[in-house]
């Protein structure tokens, strides 16, 4: 069996046409979704890119190895999914962004890690060019400054550019003859994650699209929200701005369908189909104007950051099931392993969704679980932090278009604390060492508009969802190794 896994970055469930998006167009996760499965609650287990890739490769929650910060990656010692796949004799491709691994496990599963620093030798067949970035287009001073709000791309003449990841993916499918071993092709996206731009015609694709409200509609939001909008000067503008931001997101997601198309085509091209699994999802959300906040937050446990779309295409599966029971991106490691007969080697936490691709329905009473944040005795965890040259210190400029955030978290270290989120039975609990804690109840308010947690009259289910996360905590509190060591001298 081989692999394809197709990884946006930064995707929300809500903002997928499959997903219950009635606005974007998205016809090829239409199509993947009428040929495979669909998990229509799917959570991350943090709401940042590093963590959550780790989490993913490993399926173990932030909490069993450390993994909270965007700089402690998954290091030799740490069993994980592309070890596995690698020692059974699995061809690794890989085309995009890290996040995930350490120098030395780079060295180890990449074959072409020359080129990935270096720079490729040749360009891919298919034309590309830029489809991300662009130019900030308000001066420092303008309060949209800071939004991620850029200047469209301009088109080039002919052909619509690839991403230059998925153009070598495309040749690397291209490039298998029979008798190859098998693979795994890893296409980590740099979109939509912001800034929100995309070529002219997706940038363009939406009107003005209303969002989830701002937070003056909310009652008792967390503490972050209103230190993120007074920040980003994001307080300053109005409900329309916060719409167009998010028509832009809905046209970089049209944009990652119109790559998703392309890499399909490529698979029926090259016959690959029919021995191909195929895994798509995204590490985590992006608020794109929701709440008149923007980009993500490492501590906030709202769906829009830590709900993500999955579909999962395998040779006979069952076409067009959905799952409706709550499942966690880490059971993407498990998955994958059973399909390919690999018995992992060490404790996880994931589950397989075998049973749910041949049309099973999982655990309709599965507890789903994120953590995020960090608290002042860990300091080198934040993106405030100064003191490693890994940390980009271009960060404090105030012309950086992270500065806010990181002005934040250095005056307001409790607005990012460590936080944890159980979701079970349509109620969702954040607990936060700062007290900043949440009780939701999805079914009544699927936007989580209103936080429950101090009214009295659901201290029973805040009780049981409080005893819930400890029981959790004690199951998963450690991993013991599955290999001996003598007693003895």
């Amino acid at each position: 069996m081989n692999f394809i896994f197709f990884f946006p970055d930064e995707m929300r469930a809500s903002s997928v046409s499959c997903f219950g998006n009635s606005v974007v167009k998205m016809p090829n996760y239409d199509r993947l979704a009428s040929e495979g499965v669909c998990f229509d609650d799917c959570s991350v287990q943090n709401p940042v890119c590093s963590p959550s890739r780790c989490c993913t490769m490993t399926g173990l929650y932030p909490h069993n190895n450390g993994h909270r910060t965007l700089w402690h990656l998954l290091r030799p010692h740490e069993p994980n999914l592309f070890g596995y796949l690698k020692d059974a004799g699995y061809d690794i491709a890989w085309y995009g962004k890290n996040d995930l691994f350490s120098q030395e496990l780079l060295d180890e599963y990449c074959a072409d890690i020359s080129e990935k620093r270096n720079g490729y030798k040749s360009m891919p067949s298919r034309p590309t060019g830029r489809v991300s970035g662009q130019r900030n287009p308000y001066p420092p001073d303008d309060p949209r400054y800071y939004t991620f709000l850029y200047s469209p791309i301009p088109e080039p003449d002919g052909e619509l550019p690839l991403d230059i990841n998925v153009a070598r993916g495309i040749d690397f499918l291209r490039s298998r003859k029979a008798g190859d071993k098998p693979f795994f092709l890893y296409l980590p996206l740099s979109m939509p994650h912001p800034p929100y731009t995309a070529l002219e015609r997706f940038y363009n694709m939406y009107s003005a699209e209303p969002n989830i409200p701002v937070g003056a509609d909310a009652i008792g939001e967390p503490i972050y929200a209103e230190l993120i909008r007074r920040y980003r000067r994001l307080d300053k503008l109005d409900a329309d701005f916060f719409s167009k931001i998010y028509s832009v997101y809905l046209g970089m997601n049209s944009y990652c369908d119109f790559l998703l198309g392309e890499l399909l085509d490529a698979l029926d091209e090259t016959g690959l189909k029919d021995d191909t699994t195929i895994i798509v999802s995204s590490d985590h959300g992006d608020w794109a104007g929701s709440r008149g906040l923007v980009e993500k937050w490492p501590n906030s446990m709202y769906d829009e950051l830590v709900r993500v779309p999955l579909i999962i295409y395998s040779p006979g599966c069952k076409a067009g099931h959905r799952v409706t029971s709550p499942n966690e991106l880490f059971d993407i490691m498990p998955t994958i392993l059973e399909l390919a007969g690999i018995e992992p080697r060490h404790t996880h936490f994931a589950h397989s969704l075998l049973p749910m691709l041949r049309g099973g329905n999982g655990d309709p009473n599965r507890a789903v679980f994120c953590e995020g944040g960090y608290d002042p005795h860990e300091p080198h965890c934040s993106e405030a932090y100064t003191g490693s040259e890994l940390h980009a210190k271009d960060l404090l400029d105030p012309n950086n278009i992270y500065y806010p955030k990181v002005l934040q978290q250095k005056e307001h270290p409790e607005s990012v604390c460590r936080t944890v989120m159980i979701k079970q039975n349509g109620w969702k609990l954040v607990r936060r060492t700062s007290g900043d804690n949440g009780l939701y109840n999805l079914t009544a308010d699927p936007h989580e508009l209103t936080n429950l947690y101090n009214h009295t009259e659901y201290d029973d289910k805040r009780r049981e969802l409080e005893t819930a996360l400890l029981d959790w905590y004690i199951k998963t509190s450690d991993t013991v190794p599955t290999t001996d060591d003598p007693r003895g001298f």
